[in-house]
C-alpha cells in the first residue's frame, strides 16, 4: 500500500474521516460547555487527546498540500476534499473551539506538540530550499530519498534544539 492508496482509501471511503473529524468536534463543543476553573484538571487530558486527534492529521494533510504543489507541481484543483482539506479546517475549527475556554499552554504536551509542528516546518522549508537550489543529486530522486532527507534533517535539528532549549 502506497501513500497514495492510503489517500485515495479516505476520498473513497469519506465517511470514515468525516465521522472521525465530527465526533472530535462534538466532543469539543461537549468539554467546552462542560468545563469551568474548578474541573479544569479532569478536562484538560480529554482536551489534550482531542488537540492531538486533530492536530496531527491537520498537519499532515498541511505537508501533503504543500509537498503536492510545491514539489509535485499538482494543482490544488485536483486534490480531494475530504482527504486533504478537511483535517484543515477540522483542525482550525477545534483549536478554536477549546482556545476559548482553555489556554493551549495549560494542557499536558501540547508545548511538545508546538515544537514538533515548528521542527517539522523547518525541516520542510530546508527541503524545499535545497529541491529549488538544486543541492544535491539526492533531492531530485523520488518521495523516498525525500522522506530519508527529512528524517536527517528532522534528527539533526531536533538534536540542535534540544541542546539550544537547555
Amino acid at each position: 500500500m502506497t501513500t497514495q492508496d492510503l489517500i485515495d482509501w479516505f476520498g473513497n471511503n469519506h465517511i470514515f474521516a468525516i465521522a472521525y473529524f465530527a465526533v472530535i468536534i462534538i466532543v469539543a463543543l461537549l468539554s467546552n460547555v462542560l468545563v469551568n476553573r474548578t474541573n479544569i484538571s479532569n478536562v484538560k487530558y480529554v482536551m489534550s487527546v482531542l488537540v492531538y486527534g486533530v492536530t496531527i492529521p491537520g498537519v499532515l494533510a498541511i505537508l501533503l498540500i504543500l509537498y503536492s504543489i510545491l514539489f509535485l507541481g499538482a494543482s490544488i484543483l485536483n486534490v480531494n476534499i475530504v482527504a486533504h482539506f478537511l483535517p484543515i479546517v477540522a483542525m482550525i475549527i477545534t483549536l478554536f473551539i477549546l482556545s476559548r475556554k482553555v489556554k493551549m499552554s495549560q494542557l499536558p504536551g501540547f508545548g511538545k506538540l508546538s515544537s514538533l509542528i515548528i521542527l517539522i516546518s523547518i525541516v520542510f522549508m530546508l527541503i524545499f530550499v535545497l529541491q529549488r537550489t538544486y543541492f544535491g543529486v539526492i533531492i531530485l530522486g523520488g518521495f523516498t530519498q525525500v522522506l530519508v532527507v527529512f528524517a536527517v534533517l528532522f534528527i539533526i535539528l531536533k538534536i540542535a534544539w534540544s541542546k539550544l532549549s537547555k
